[in-house]
């Protein structure tokens, strides 16, 4: 597939195949692919099996082209799937699509920062930036994604979940009131527990003194910041002024879960 044949695509497709929208992926395609030709022009010279001089414009044309390599990984992102579905369905082997990913996932990681500030900051100069005046709130919450079964006892132990019963990793989101995303942490053990993930993430500086939102998980009376509900005593029950209280809360920040599902949209962090 190559540009001409990708810009025939309608949006709903394009969406449904990298999991953007038709302007998103331009954005993404304008920062990522002059990246992705800078780090090969500074890898290739230094090529232990290189024996001359490299020029720019020397050896055979490239068979995989940079917008080959993002779209693939894309799909792999988006669908979760074998590389050789990705491959094929851009017209490249398994072989190709696999290295691709680890080509150009790294470079995804170094352009889009997990935080809002540090986004708009880099990508967004020219529209003015969003105030921590306008957050009021900030809801936190967290899930897990199951994960196959690594080797060995010691890593095995590092990602097993007895909640899930299974391998997993967990991502925490902090969110607006309004669902927008304004830090994501991905990566992390699965058996951690949510309290613990909350106080060893970094939070931005607009951010440090905003009133925070948490479900029953991040429950503490260390952290003032924290709003959580009512937690049910073991082996007791809430009384009715308890749970007329925790009603609000959960319609505050049940406004996260869309949140959650647009990340979701991308079935690697997904379960099913």
């Amino acid at each position: 597939m190559n540009f001409d044949q990708l810009k025939q695509l309608p949006g709903s497709r394009i969406k449904a195949l990298v999991g953007l929208v038709p302007a998103l992926l331009g954005e993404l395609l304008f920062q990522v692919v002059p990246e992705l030709e800078r780090r090969r022009r500074a890898r290739l010279p230094q090529r232990a099996e290189r024996k001359r001089h490299w020029g720019v414009n020397e050896g055979s044309p490239r068979e995989v082209t940079p917008l080959a390599k993002v779209l693939m990984t894309l799909i792999y992102l988006r669908h979760h799937v074998s590389p050789e579905v990705g491959g094929v369905r851009v017209g490249y082997s398994a072989d190709t699509s696999e290295n691709a990913c680890h080509e150009v996932v790294p470079v995804l990681r170094d352009l889009l920062p997990a935080q809002k500030g540090e986004a708009d900051k880099k990508w967004r100069r020219s529209e003015p930036p969003g105030t921590p005046a306008e957050v009021d709130l900030v809801s936190v919450e967290s899930f897990e994604t199951p994960v196959r079964r690594p080797s060995g006892p010691e890593r095995q132990r590092w990602s097993y979940s007895g909640k899930k019963k299974r391998h997993t990793l967990k991502t925490q989101l902090a969110t607006a009131q309004a669902g927008e995303i304004l830090t994501i942490s991905a990566g992390q053990r699965g058996p951690k527990a949510e309290l613990k993930l909350y106080e060893q993430t970094p939070w931005p500086e607009p951010l440090t003194d905003k009133p925070r939102l948490g479900d029953k998980a991040y429950v503490s009376s260390e952290h003032p910041e924290l709003t959580t509900p009512h937690k049910k005593p073991k082996g007791g029950q809430l009384t009715e002024e308890q749970v007329r209280e925790n009603k609000p809360l959960s319609s505050r920040r049940v406004r996260v879960e869309p949140a959650i599902r647009r990340v979701k949209g991308f079935r690697l962090l997904r379960a099913d």
